[in-house]
């Protein structure tokens, strides 16, 4: 009887060593497709960090109050230029932050091509970088600031608070977000404003002294004012003063005195008040200096002055503001302006007469306090943008029509004279 040969069983060491080798290019598969993933996942989350930073640096150079360059402040002219690369420390990797700025002066108005570079290195040591390109018109931020306004007219549909807070607080003070805010002049640092948010009132004037406290409106803390935040109640006077140096040809227009050249002399600003019960301590700063009118050989574009009116019981004042003319030392010698009617004189001894800029059409017409009148009169709150320009003496006072929009006029330059009175 013939037995049928047994079926083997099990594997053999050769099938063995094939699977093996068949899971071992698996796993090896997997673990670089993992190793993958992990790479592009830090290059994505590094992009993004990159992005995040390179629209800080963008943001911040957008982020100018004036055109021209004034020392101390944040401008077109003198923020947005080239500069040097700086570092930037994010979650697992640090990023090198450059730009570049081309001037495009022809455009109207002109304009700057900015480009925002950021780079870095990744887990597997390759270069990556993000960039960022826009342009920055010259553009005056106080009618940027129209973008903010509702339709309608502007009885019924008020300007946006900036930063929800009160719009006569200046727009660079630091909010505490305790319902304050601190401000620093930036050409004077010995003194520090404290505002209400709500109110704008000014509670406290902190005085560190001619040695200055070192604090700028982007460091200052509710801490550093501590001591000083609520020593007071009084209201805010703001505005500039501009020139127009240029004694030949024949008188100015309104379109002249808009946003005249300058540059600035020095000068004081002087408030004398008629109302009564006032603590002391009114005062008045401006930056035209003897130092920012001299050493920076003449190229303060306007002087910028702020008025502290500490209130009386009934926070009502009442008065009027003068510009007193200061000896200018330049490179070509001292400068000893004057406030006069009459034309003429010494090349060193020039005159000027101050208009102010109103809607006024004459000094015997009533307008309200914020339209910048002769005389003040029972001022309630803060006051700003009452500005003035100086021209000589040859000239007279420009005056303008009321703004119309629609037809492309957006600015009233009326402006009446000031100084002297006759």
């Amino acid at each position: 009887m013939q037995h049928r040969r047994q079926q083997s069983r099990g594997v053999s060491l050769v099938e063995a060593m094939v699977a093996l080798a068949i899971m071992g290019f698996g796993m090896l598969a997997v673990v670089g497709v993992q190793a993958t993933m992990r790479l592009n996942a830090d290059i994505a989350k590094q992009r993004s960090e990159a992005t995040r930073f390179g629209q800080e640096e963008m943001e911040k150079l957008r982020a100018f109050i004036a055109v021209d360059d004034t020392p101390g402040e944040r401008t077109w002219a003198g923020s947005i230029v080239d500069g040097a690369a700086t570092d930037a420390v994010g979650l697992n990797a640090t990023y090198r932050i450059t730009r570049a700025v081309q001037v495009y002066n022809n455009n109207n108005p002109p304009a700057k091509a900015l480009t925002v570079t950021v780079s870095w290195t990744d887990r597997a040591d390759q270069p990556q970088q993000v960039m960022m390109r826009s342009v920055i018109a010259a553009a005056a931020p106080a009618l940027s600031g129209t973008l903010a306004i509702r339709p309608g007219t502007a009885s019924v549909a008020p300007v946006r608070r900036p930063f929800r807070r009160h719009p006569s607080i200046p727009v660079i003070a630091r909010d505490f977000g305790n319902g304050g805010s601190g401000f620093v002049p930036p050409w004077q640092s010995r003194y520090v404003f404290v505002f209400n948010n709500v109110t704008g009132v000014i509670t406290g004037v902190c005085d560190f002294g001619f040695t200055g406290s070192g604090l700028t409106n982007d460091t200052i803390t509710p801490s550093d004012v501590a001591s000083c935040d609520n020593n007071t109640q009084a209201q805010l006077l703001s505005g500039f003063v501009r020139f127009w140096r240029d004694a030949g040809g024949g008188d100015l227009t309104a379109a002249d005195v808009e946003d005249p050249p300058g540059p600035s002399l020095r000068l004081r600003m002087r408030l004398t008040l008629t109302s009564t019960g006032h603590p002391t301590g009114t005062f008045c700063i401006d930056d035209a200096s003897g130092t920012s009118t001299a050493l920076f050989n003449q190229t303060l574009p306007h002087a910028t002055y702020f008025c502290v009116i500490r209130s009386n019981t009934p926070t009502l004042w009442s008065g009027t503001t003068e510009i007193e003319a200061q000896d200018t030392d330049t490179a070509g010698g001292e400068i000893e302006w004057h406030i006069s009617a009459s034309a003429g004189g010494p090349a060193d001894e020039p005159p000027f007469r101050i208009c102010r800029y109103t809607p006024a059409a004459s000094d015997s017409d009533p307008v309200a306090n914020r339209d910048h009148p002769r005389n003040y009169a029972d001022v309630s709150g803060n006051l700003t943008n009452q500005n003035f320009v100086a021209i000589p003496s040859s000239k007279q006072c420009p005056t303008d029509v009321p703004a119309d929009p629609a037809s492309g006029d957006l600015v009233n330059s009326n402006t009446l004279q000031h100084q002297p009175t006759t």
